[in-house]
């Protein structure tokens, strides 16, 4: 049988950058925004940066804006909370309640909140959140024994650059209290070959061959996603056909992905 690879986990510049945000989020409870081209890994990345902040102590609360809760305040809220049959006010105390931590008291706990996919949001429920983030102002102006928490949100390019005019004038306000407005870099030629190395380990010319055309084609389509997937499923093809995974195999899946027949 074929071997189905893992992701691979390498060192990117968005891990890195999504670390020390989250880290400085926590440390003054700001409010940062992360923008990145699709396929770059920002999703894996954040879940290695979650698992190390947490590891260290940190109150991490991490949500996908996906399906119901991409849209409804109400569902939005009982995605945090977990609680049913509570109106949006009370949904809002309770979710403030679970998220706030006193991040300026000594050994205090810090907590921040992270949503992913946030493009898909709601203009509404991002002004919910805005709001709860704000009572911490008291916090962040100096009282230590008022709670506080932070918040990243991290989507693709088209996060709060779409939408009608009325929801870009509805979110104003939340551009004048962002601590960190990032843009996360497309992964780089050293990152390719890395990730091609760990997708293909070996030193055969078999290997090497494999490598090359996986490294190509993440290269030309700036996504170590789209690199993943067409290794996995020519070593999916290989393991039909009974062989070891082959450059044939690799390129027919390149050229199914790319819509060449």
């Amino acid at each position: 049988m074929t071997d189905l690879p893992d992701i691979p986990t390498i060192e990117t510049a968005v891990f890195a950058i999504l670390r020390d945000v989250i880290g400085d989020v926590l440390t003054g409870a700001g409010l940062a925004i992360c923008r990145g081209p699709v396929g770059i890994g920002k999703s894996f990345a954040l879940r290695r940066a979650i698992a190390e902040c947490e590891k260290a102590g940190a109150l991490v609360t991490s949500i996908t804006a996906a399906g119901s809760c991409q849209g409804k305040i109400a569902e939005f809220l009982r995605a945090l909370h977990g609680r049913e049959g509570v109106s949006s006010a009370e949904g809002l105390e309770l979710a403030f309640g679970m998220l706030a931590g006193y991040p300026f008291r000594p050994y205090g706990q810090k907590s921040v909140l992270i949503v992913d996919e946030a493009q898909d949001l709601a203009a509404p429920i991002i002004g919910q959140l805005r709001g709860l983030w704000d009572r911490g102002d008291l916090a962040r102006l100096g009282d230590e024994w008022c709670p506080a928490f932070g918040i990243v949100m991290v989507g693709n390019d088209q996060f709060l650059s779409n939408g009608t005019r009325k929801e870009r004038v509805d979110l104003l306000p939340l551009w004048d209290r962002i601590t960190h407005n990032i843009r996360l870099p497309r992964p780089s030629a050293a990152e390719h070959a890395a990730h091609a190395g760990a997708l293909f380990p070996g030193d055969s010319a078999e290997v090497k061959d494999l490598r090359a055309m996986v490294q190509a084609f993440g290269e030309d389509r700036g996504s170590l996603r789209a690199a993943a997937k067409a290794a996995r499923q020519a070593k999916i093809r290989a393991e039909q056909d009974g062989k070891p995974v082959t450059a044939d195999h690799l390129a027919f899946v390149i050229r199914m992905m790319v819509g060449q027949s």
